[in-house]
């Protein structure tokens, strides 16, 4: 099971990134990188519906054992929840 989502996420990631949300060409802004990109945050944001984890407070605390080999670095749950929130409409 691990290897299909391991597959499904990628793609998702690949398709997202170069078709649906391209990286803009314009400088940074002053402050910390994000942690996810737009598009990581929305497959992590998948993956989370794809593994039933209703209940976000505890989400990322199994997304590192769930999908941390494909995301070594997790955000917060504010910093998560913010920029989910940012994404949408």
């Amino acid at each position: 099971m691990k290897t299909e989502l391991d597959a499904l996420l990628t793609a998702l990631y690949v398709y997202l990134d170069d078709h649906v949300m391209p990286s803009p060409a314009q400088p940074r802004k002053r402050g910390r990188p994000p942690v996810l990109t737009s598009a990581e945050a929305v497959v992590v944001a998948v993956a989370q519906v794809l593994l039933r984890c209703d209940q976000e407070r505890y989400w990322l605390r199994t997304a590192a054992a769930r999908i941390g080999h494909l995301f070594p670095r997790l955000p917060s749950q504010a910093v998560y929840n913010r920029q989910l929130r940012k994404l949408g409409p």
